[in-house]
Parts: structure tokens; sequence; C-alpha cells
């Protein structure tokens, strides 16, 4: 498995292309969409899928322009549809492009398991940043989103938000994993499962 993390946008967000023997899923497009046809194209990748951990704009921007591009369905949970139908709302609440309605193809689940690229990857409901947030775990790798940061926690003044529940989130589902876990967050730096056990201010 390789990763490639590219932050993009207005608010710096972690896109990911997840890639095995030539096939590849993108995980939380941002806005440089330009970057995800290049990449892919130049590597000879075939484009499977597209993931999102949750239906903030700056997350699902690109959703349109790589679906266009390379004819592949769209995966999210459908808890945050009411994100995903309100894109111009939040458009116009942080000042950026409208991207348009985006259509949702296959579910993310709330929990279990589901392939793609050969490899299995372990969902986890961890709502508190948005109602249908789910983290992604590959192997020893997990994708949290914008439930956990190096040091921090996510936001949970927007919609859909709650504080008790994204620290629940984290405690009861993350926390379980082991400290080795490598976690790939939606902005800034990565960390592990360990380290914010100790040392992250809002978990202690």
């Amino acid at each position: 498995m390789k990763i490639t993390v590219h932050p993009n946008g207005p608010f710096m967000v972690n896109s990911y292309i997840v890639s095995k023997n030539k096939s590849a899923v993108i995980i939380d497009p941002g806005t440089d969409t330009s970057f995800f046809i290049k990449t892919i194209k130049g590597s000879n990748l075939k484009l499977e899928a597209i993931l999102a951990t949750h239906g903030h704009i700056d997350h699902v921007q690109g959703v349109n322009e790589l679906k266009k591009e390379f004819q592949v369905p769209f995966y999210m949970n459908s808890k945050d549809m009411s994100l995903l139908n309100g894109l111009s709302m939040q458009a116009n609440m942080f000042g950026v492009k409208d991207p348009g309605k985006i259509s949702v193809e296959g579910e993310l689940p709330s929990g279990g398991d589901m392939e793609f690229i050969g490899l299995n990857f372990e969902f986890f409901h961890t709502p508190g940043h948005s109602k249908g947030s789910v983290s992604i775990r590959i192997d020893d790798t997990l994708f949290a989103g914008d439930v956990l940061f190096k040091y921090s926690i996510g936001r949970t003044d927007l919609p859909g938000g709650n504080f008790n529940e994204l620290i629940s989130s984290i405690k009861n589902k993350l926390f379980i994993l082991p400290d080795s876990t490598k976690v790939l967050s939606g902005h800034g730096p990565a960390t592990t499962i360990g380290t914010e056990k100790k040392q992250n201010p809002f978990l202690r």
C-alpha cells in the first residue's frame, strides 16, 4: 500500500491517494483536482472510488470534477447527507466556490468492513464533528477525518457538531486501537494513537 498526502485548498485539507498494484482510491478530495488528475494519470493508476470521511465542503469540493474525469462512484455515510445537501450554504458561510449538487453512489457504513483496491477498509462511526463522520482504518493506519488531530480535536461549533459526542467517539472508538496506530488527520501533521493518549490536552 502506498499513501500520498496532498494538503490543499483554503483550509489546507489533507487529501489522500491510497494505491496498491496500480489501483487507487481518493479519501477526502479537497479543491486541487488538477493534482489528482496529474498524479493518477502520470502514475498509470486506475481510480476505483472517491471516499469522504464527512460532508464538510473543504473535504468534498473536488468530488464532481473527479467523478467527471474518472467516471467513478462517490461514497459517504448517509448521516451527513444534510451537509451535502447544504453545500451552497456552506460555500456562502466560508466564502468559497459552490461545487454544486453532489450525488452519492455508495454508503460508507457506520461499522464493519469493505474492500477497495484489494485492501480491507474498516469503518468506525465517530460523530461529534459531524453526525456522519467516519474514521477509516487500513492495516495500521487510521484516516481520522476531522475527529482527531495531533494534540487537538475537531471543531464542534458547526452544524451537526457535539463536543460530548466527539470526546466519546475518540475515547470509545479510536483509543481502543493499538497505540502504534498511525493517525492521518484531515488537517495538520500525522500522529499516533499512543501519542494522543499521552499528550493531547483535550483527552488526557
